[in-house]
């Protein structure tokens, strides 16, 4: 575990880094999970209010992994994506879900009905970015300390017609970038359901950054994986049954 002076040093550097300054170099320093959650929260404390989360895991078998997300970084459809704000233009099309009222109780026997009346899907890109100085070599647990390299969403209008969380398991969907088709067909999550990431996201998050409140938007994990693309490619994404989402990363 590192010590609170480190730590604080870290957290500096983290939030330099998202002004345009050094990626940090995590070369020689070991993270303990709740060092990555502790990190998370001091920098969420200096970007703002927290808008909102991301979920994931590898497997169903695994145990999540979470992020919050700051409401200044959650925009709408179409947008165009300032290029100081994604050096990588990392981008995946996802499912989250607005929390529209209070969520019920954690131990009520009927949790997940209750849950899906709560909240209501919506379509999201993820923009991924990273303050990392070498992110495929650093440890995985730097990663989650670094948001786990979310830099902001941009979403679609809330789905309007009635809907199951079953609906969500393996929707068609499609991502365009340019003229390129970089993913088309039935889509699928290596972590299982949307709502089951969502249920464990609920389950675990606790009070970290103040817990999941209403208004908040939390997305769910990549359908079409991580791609890259360069300044000024257009993408477009559509999952069957929502709204098309578009965005540019700026050049």
């Amino acid at each position: 575990m590192i010590i609170a002076a480190q730590r604080a040093g870290i957290v500096a550097r983290l939030l330099a880094a998202r002004q345009g300054g050094p990626l940090l170099d995590t070369s020689g320093i070991s993270l303990e999970q709740s060092d990555a959650y502790a990190i998370q929260a001091e920098v969420m404390a200096a970007l703002g209010p927290v808008g909102g989360w991301k979920v994931g895991r590898g497997t169903p078998e695994e145990a999540i992994i979470f992020a919050p997300i700051p409401a200044a970084a959650i925009l709408p459809t179409p947008q165009l994506w300032p290029p100081a704000a994604s050096r990588l233009g990392g981008l995946e099309l996802e499912i989250a879900f607005r929390i529209d009222t209070p969520l019920p109780a954690l131990d009520a026997p009927d949790f997940a009905r209750q849950l899906a009346g709560c909240v209501t899907p919506l379509p999201a890109f993820e923009v991924v970015d990273c303050r990392l100085h070498d992110p495929d070599q650093a440890a995985p647990l730097w990663r989650l300390a670094d948001f786990q390299m979310n830099t902001g969403l941009v979403i679609g209008p809330a789905l309007e017609r009635p809907w199951q969380p079953d609906d969500l398991i393996c929707p068609p969907g499609l991502l365009i970038a340019d003229a390129s088709v970089v993913a088309d067909g039935l889509l699928t999550l290596p972590g299982g359901s949307p709502f089951d990431l969502l249920i464990a996201l609920l389950r675990q998050v606790g009070k970290h950054c103040g817990g999941v409140q209403p208004g908040q938007i939390v997305t769910t994990g990549s359908f079409t994986g991580l791609h890259f693309f360069k300044p000024g490619t257009r993408l477009r994404g559509h999952i069957a049954g929502m709204a098309p989402l578009e965005m540019m990363f700026g050049a």
